[in-house]
């Protein structure tokens, strides 16, 4: 069996489909506070102390009441309640700055991980999702996370130490009185917990309806100028702001929900209180309690309340917090781009140093989609220059796309070198490839920024790099030379100067396979000109395919490739191609190959 006929053989497989809803649960709350364990260890140490210095201070105040009815001199004892006091404040503030920093280092460790992830990621999966959805899961769901640990959820463990030990107390002073407070205590507990997943579910759809509100201010600000030239500003913001009126009401509904959680634990407070309060005063005129046990066993409750109020209040926090895991964990389930090395290479296997690119039988769809490349069979000499043209729509930049391992191809094999790329792994096949894509991506930030993206440069290199180009002007124009700023996306760039930084970017990079897509459409004659005579001179030995748009690119081409509807439909040079395909005609006669 050939290599064709066995790829041909292969199921068609299609990109990964998006991440199915999930549900988070404790034990990814866990997980997600796991990477932080020593600090988690020593906010649960310091917690045991601060409980113990709690628990103390009603003991103490008992015993000051009973020596001042008995007469005696309390001094001293104040002094130790004095200390007791201070001490457990200070454990309570390098407890509090613990947790702090124990939710922040939770939330960076998440965060580099999921950003590590989103950005390797295949690129299919990224293509059909929102970039303003991700950027929120990022920074609005982690945050969530962050505010659920802060609000009280290590604190809440700790204070589990406080809740036992006051109701120990409480019941070696009155069981009695302990089992009303209990059950009304349980009672709200309950209460609470029915209406805890609600509110994660809701919260849930408030962060999806934070992430769709992202997405739209993202599309609204990177396509302004496009809005204020068709006059289209009021029509653009009413979309947005319909996306804030969404989040709006389903804010409202998380409002709800945990509105119902602070009113039932007061009024369970207030009915405990009030219970004890009457109970312990019957228990004292029936000389079943003395006047310092009924106010240790209040002061008691009090510290049972405080404890179990946060562990009540940390459940909404709790569920807020689940939500945003869960759309984070939707992220972190979906498989990483994988290198791709899927085969192994044939013992004795030489690559082929004449061919830089071979295609045999190349397929290729989105999805349940039509075929975008069908067929394709053709093979690039090392050193060639090949053009690829055709009408809009033709596969050319997916072709590209292809070759450069964003996509796999569904059936047939992709050659590097003469070796099979399921042989090689991403890297190694992106490793000698330069890729300037149609649009001319310009990242955010300097020009030192973009032009040493792939691999380190120097100053002078990357002025060289800017001086092939044609782009020294953009460093007179700034003082900050290298570190001038370009703007998002290079909006402070023309769009040739655009294409030309992308251009020193992948030239710098000094790679073997240079890839091209309509990388000259927005610069003049005299410019396109200038880089066509700088990709000749520094492409010595170096392949490259070019998607082109205009007919001086494709005339001193080795190789023209003709592609209609993802087909190869003819190749050979301008002038025999002028004879035999109709098709190229109609496109050179129109001095505009698209």
């Amino acid at each position: 069996m050939t290599a064709v006929q066995e790829a041909q053989a292969q199921p068609v497989v299609a990109p990964p489909t998006p991440a199915t809803s999930r549900r988070a649960t404790l034990v990814d709350l866990f997980r997600f506070v796991g990477v932080q364990r020593g600090f988690v260890g020593v906010v649960l140490g310091l917690g045991v102390l601060t409980a113990a210095t709690t628990l103390a201070q009603p003991a103490l105040v008992g015993r000051v009441l009973e020596l001042v009815a008995d007469g005696e001199p309390v001094g001293r004892l104040l002094v130790v309640l004095a200390a007791v006091v201070v001490g457990g404040g200070v454990l309570s503030g390098v407890q509090h700055y613990l947790v702090q920093r124990t939710a922040e280092g939770a939330v960076r460790a998440s965060r580099r991980r999921l950003v590590a992830h989103l950005l390797r990621l295949p690129v299919a999966e990224i293509d059909r999702r929102r970039t303003g959805d991700l950027v929120a899961r990022v920074a609005n769901d982690t945050s969530v996370v962050r505010s659920a640990l802060t609000q009280g959820f290590v604190e809440s463990i700790a204070g589990v130490f406080t809740l036992l030990g006051a109701m120990i107390a409480m019941l070696l002073l009155d069981p009695m009185l302990l089992l009303v407070a209990f059950v009304v205590a349980l009672v709200a507990v309950a209460c609470v917990a029915a209406v805890t997943q609600q509110l994660e579910r809701s919260s849930h759809g408030l962060q999806r309806a934070v992430g769709e509100l992202g997405t739209a201010t993202d599309r609204a600000l990177r396509s302004v100028r496009t809005v204020r030239a068709a006059n289209a500003t009021e029509n653009e913001t009413a979309r947005v702001v319909s996306r804030v009126d969404h989040a709006w009401k389903v804010g409202l509904d998380v409002a709800w929900v945990t509105a119902l959680v602070s009113p039932l634990s007061s009024i369970a407070t207030q009915v405990c209180f009030l219970a004890v309060l009457g109970l312990g005063g019957w228990r004292v005129a029936t000389d079943h309690l003395t006047v310092a046990e009924l106010v240790q066993f209040i002061l008691y409750l009090f510290l049972l309340i405080l404890p179990l109020g946060r562990i009540v209040g940390t459940v909404g926090a709790v569920g807020e917090a689940l939500g945003g895991l869960s759309r984070i964990g939707e992220v972190l389930d979906v498989p990483e781009e994988d290198e791709g090395a899927t085969r192994l290479a044939f013992a004795g296997a030489r690559p082929n140093p004449d061919l830089a690119l071979v295609l045999e039988n190349v397929s290729f769809r989105y999805d349940d989609g039509p075929a975008v490349l069908d067929r394709l069979t053709f093979a690039v000499r090392r050193g060639q220059r090949v053009a690829v043209v055709g009408p809009s729509g033709a596969g050319k930049s997916t072709l590209l796309n292809v070759l450069v391992r964003l996509y796999d191809p569904v059936a047939g094999v992709v050659k590097v070198d003469g070796q099979d790329v399921r042989e090689r792994t991403r890297s190694q096949v992106r490793a000698g490839v330069g890729y300037v894509e149609q649009d001319a991506p310009v990242l955010a930030g300097t020009l030192r920024d973009n032009l040493t993206l792939a691999v380190p440069a120097t100053d002078a290199e990357c002025r060289t790099a800017l001086a092939d180009v044609n782009l020294l002007d953009v460093l007179d124009r700034s003082p900050d030379g290298l570190d001038a700023q370009v703007g998002e996306g290079g909006v402070m760039l023309s769009g040739g100067e655009r294409q030309r930084l992308a251009l020193a970017r992948a030239l710098l990079a000094r790679p073997t396979t240079l890839l091209l897509d309509e990388s000259t459409s927005h610069l003049d004659g005299l410019n396109e000109a200038r880089v066509r005579d700088l990709i000749d001179s520094q492409s010595a030995g170096c392949t490259l395919v070019v998607v082109a748009h205009r007919l001086s690119t494709v005339v001193d081409s080795d190789v023209i490739l003709v592609m209609d509807r993802g087909r190869l439909v003819a190749q050979g040079t301008h002038e025999e191609l002028l004879r035999t395909s109709r098709l190229y005609r109609e496109l050179a006669r129109t001095q505009l190959v698209r």
